[in-house]
């Protein structure tokens, strides 16, 4: 007999989430919708509270995102499953290492699939400290970044700097290839502003593991001695930046 899976919602528009809650009690007689939460405070607070299996969650809720419950939360001792019209959070979802993302509108056969899936793997959880563990390496690891045609892994310690081109965004990297893939430079702050890059200005990101030096807080030199201008409203930023090098 399976056990029952408890499961909380986290979903801010009413009918999506009443489709979904319909979708798995439907399919599966073993899940149990504990409770649901429409916000980033309540989704913490219930998380907290109770003992979840999954939780089913959007990405952009009233108040935030998604990956600031999961910051915030007590205990990391159970799955995630995104449930998102935003596709572009693909590679943020993988960096929390969510069990799975599914894409709205939903697919009633990945769902199950999905679930399947879930209870044949079930006694393979994540704990808080695994998914630390799993941060820790991720900082000093790899980046999966999709370049049209494919995704390739970058090592992030060997990226020099990312460069914007529109919508697009050049990783160039110390064995002096480049990669363009298509995201936007904002995208890649996002994600690797924790990792050691600091947006030196509008259209450039650098790792400043690669800084080589820093001339008149005005301009950085890489280890390509290639030189990054530092725009008037990131000197401030260098400035802090310098005092915690130095």
């Amino acid at each position: 007999m399976i056990s029952e899976i408890p499961v909380i919602l986290i979903e801010d528009d009413i009918e999506a989430k009443a489709h979904l809650s319909k979708l798995l009690t439907h399919y599966f007689s073993n899940i149990n919708i504990i409770t649901s939460a429409d916000n980033v405070k309540d989704a913490i607070t219930y998380i907290n509270q109770n003992n979840p299996e999954i939780v089913f969650m959007d990405i952009k809720l009233v108040d935030g995102n998604a990956f600031e419950i999961l910051d915030a939360v007590n205990s990391y001792d159970f799955e995630v499953i995104f449930v998102t019209a935003h596709a572009d959070y693909l590679q943020q979802a993988i960096s929390y290492y969510a069990f799975n993302f599914i894409t709205k509108p939903i697919d009633e056969e990945h769902l199950k699939n999905v679930i399947d899936r879930y209870i044949k793997l079930k006694d393979r959880f994540f704990t808080k400290k695994k998914y630390t563990l799993f941060k820790e390496f991720l900082s000093d690891s790899k980046l999966l970044v999709n370049t049209g045609n494919e995704h390739i892994s970058l090592d992030i310690a060997k990226i020099l700097r990312c460069e914007a081109d529109g919508n697009y965004t050049f990783f160039v990297m110390d064995t002096k290839e480049k990669h363009m893939v298509s995201k936007s430079l904002k995208y890649y702050e996002t994600l690797l502003s924790k990792k050691g890059f600091f947006r030196a200005n509008r259209s450039t990101l650098i790792n400043i593991k690669h800084i080589n030096s820093i001339y008149r807080k005005e301009s950085i030199i890489l280890s390509d001695k290639e030189k990054v201008i530092v725009s008037a409203r990131n000197k401030s930023k260098l400035s802090d930046l310098i005092k915690q090098l130095t």
